[in-house]
């Protein structure tokens, strides 16, 4: 089975995004990630909850963006060195500043897909990042070979139903310009983790509706954790000025409810053993 995983997005000309450009983007929302990351900090929470009682000698975790994970497995392992890795150059910065008085801390500019420091890991986890990388696959297999015989992988990951609402109406407005790529199913995920020789040890499957003030609002907040842009939108040019406007204006009149707009992500969590 192909696992080559897109990313969530609003518009783009372009048809694969390279780690630069991923990079690049989530470094320019490196300051308003967090004001808007509810989805996020749920994820992340629902890894480490889901973690054995295990105390490694070392962490590495994978798309650590603003810190979200890191700090609940500061928390959780006060005392023990993290790797921290991220692609995006900005989020680094902005998490090394972040939390300077931690010292156990080594933020590390990489690229999961390919990242090896010739150590393996007794510990790995990542928690809404793997779901932008460009090949699930590839990802997973490396992964494994940073895993030292015995780990544990904590993985989160946002999964085909994430903002669905969004690409409906998407497709409905510009069908010309539909993507033709999404996001994995559950299944898919699954398959590539076993098929990379993980042993699956626990798994939660939810989805959740994240009400926003208002469909420009919800817009805005995707926008502001570098969210627009990606495969999983792109078609073969981007939406014109009054297609988005006509999106904000279906969007606020088709998914409103009590208190505002819903917008739903659906995700996974899975943690992992190397036998």
């Amino acid at each position: 089975m192909d696992c080559i995983v897109p990313s969530i997005g609003a518009t783009s000309a372009s048809n694969f995004w390279t780690p630069p450009m991923i990079g690049s983007r989530f470094s320019a929302a490196a300051k308003t990630y967090d004001r808007h990351a509810r989805p996020q900090l749920a994820l992340a929470q629902s890894v480490v909850s889901m973690l054995p009682e295990i105390y490694p000698e070392q962490i590495l975790e994978l798309g650590a963006g603003t810190g979200q994970l890191t700090r609940l497995l500061v928390d959780r392992f006060p005392d023990v060195p993290i790797d921290a890795l991220d692609l995006a150059e900005k989020m680094i910065e902005h998490s090394r500043a972040k939390f300077h008085h931690l010292p156990q801390i080594n933020w590390i500019i990489d690229d999961a897909q390919t990242y090896w420091s010739g150590d393996r890991y007794p510990l790995i986890a990542s928690s809404s990042a793997l779901h932008w990388v460009s090949d699930l696959r590839a990802t997973c297999e490396n992964i494994f070979q940073n895993l030292a015989p015995g780990g544990t992988f904590a993985l989160g990951m946002m999964l085909q139903g994430t903002l669905k609402e969004l690409h409906e109406l998407r497709k409905t407005i510009a069908p010309e310009k539909t993507p033709s790529l999404t996001l994995p199913t559950y299944e898919e995920t699954q398959v590539c983790l076993q098929d990379s020789g993980f042993h699956l040890d626990r798994k939660k499957h939810s989805e959740e509706e994240i009400i926003y003030p208002d469909a420009q609002t919800f817009l805005r907040a995707i926008h502001e954790q570098g969210v627009t842009g990606g495969k999983v939108s792109t078609g073969n040019a981007p939406l014109t000025r009054t297609e988005l406007s006509q999106l904000v204006a279906d969007y606020q009149d088709t998914y409103a409810t009590d208190g505002g707009v819903r917008a739903t992500y659906e995700t996974a969590t899975f943690l992992l053993m190397k036998t």
